[in-house]
């Protein structure tokens, strides 16, 4: 009897042990060397319980980043200005080329480093040799069309840009609110600590039971909702006297919905640009941040960088005339 106890304790010694070296190598196998940071780890929740939003005062707006932050989130330092984007405080400034940026998490960087932001990373690019333009970070997770024109004539307007930049995210910013979704579905829960979360299980998880892709479509009606939203993007635009660009982000190459985006930008006198073209026979497991989060990393958006920074130096003359 006191064999078969200790042959029990054993197995079972054997098979936590077997646990603990299977979740540290599935923790290294999505995080890398964060996977041994406590606060790194334990940043890598859903966006309405990392503690990083607030419910929203404005009309329209669910919900907002909370400002002044000093935290982490998904495994990256995640700071926020006194407007409450991911971006520093901007001081008035004179004889800059100022560009705003309006975009969901692909702009805001989720997951991404301060300095690779493609945002950041174009401003840098643009202002060598000489520094000449100001780029202003108003990507907010979650955010669609009209969150993006209402934080356009809240907070970017008030900066005077010369240039307005809409990241069109092309798996998302088709759809409508209140129709495809509600944003009041949106409810911020206490932050959750995730790093006692079994990472293991979610590898095994991705690993037996794969998601698979199914291509993203527009209909008719959503395409109209994009087009009632170019038109009154163009509206501020003109009424400011300033450009637009629908920069067009995906990382699969779908020239369908290209064309479509595009025909749509053009028949609204707004300029294009497509990147996902970039990475048409691309790897696209080198360009996210893992497998249980597919937002672009930061290889990822230094090509959306260098396409945007090619884009507006040839176009120089178009996009900022007097």
């Amino acid at each position: 009897m006191k064999e078969l106890k200790l042959k029990v304790i054993a197995i079972s010694i054997g098979l936590l042990f077997s646990f603990l070296i299977g979740e540290l190598i599935a923790r290294v196998y999505f995080f890398g060397g964060a996977a041994f940071s406590y606060s790194k780890t334990n940043s890598f929740g859903i966006f309405n319980n990392s503690g990083v939003s607030k419910y929203s005062e404005t009309e329209g707006l669910r919900y907002e980043l909370t400002p002044n932050l000093d935290t982490k989130y998904k495994l990256v330092d995640f700071k926020t200005n006194a407007e409450g984007f991911r971006d520093k405080d901007h001081k008035p400034s004179k004889n800059m080329k100022k560009v705003a940026v309006l975009g969901d998490s692909f702009t805001m960087g989720t997951g991404v480093s301060e300095n690779e932001l493609f945002v950041q990373k174009t401003e840098e690019l643009l202002n060598v040799p000489h520094k000449t333009y100001e780029f202003f970070n108003f990507g907010i997770s979650g955010y669609g069309l009209d969150d993006y024109l209402t934080i356009l004539k809240r907070n970017a307007l008030a900066h005077h840009p010369d240039l307005v930049i809409v990241a069109f995210c092309a798996s998302n910013d088709h759809k409508e609110n209140g129709v495809d979704f509600d944003m009041n579905d949106f409810v911020i829960k206490p932050k959750h600590n995730v790093f006692w979360d079994s990472y293991l299980k979610k590898l095994l998880k991705i690993k037996l039971a794969p998601n698979t892709y199914e291509p993203t479509t527009y209909s008719e009606r959503q395409l109209t909702f994009v087009a009632n939203q170019f038109s009154e993007l163009q509206k501020v635009l003109v009424q400011q006297n300033s450009k637009g660009i629908i920069f067009y982000i995906d990382l699969v190459y779908d020239p369908v919905r290209i064309e479509q985006i595009q025909t749509l930008a053009k028949q609204k006198d707004l300029f294009f640009l497509d990147v996902s073209e970039d990475f048409k026979d691309a790897n696209l497991f080198d360009y996210i941040l893992n497998e249980l989060d597919p937002h672009p990393n930061g290889d990822a958006n230094a090509i959306f960088a260098k396409k945007l920074q090619t884009y507006i130096s040839k176009n120089e003359s178009l996009l900022f005339e007097e």
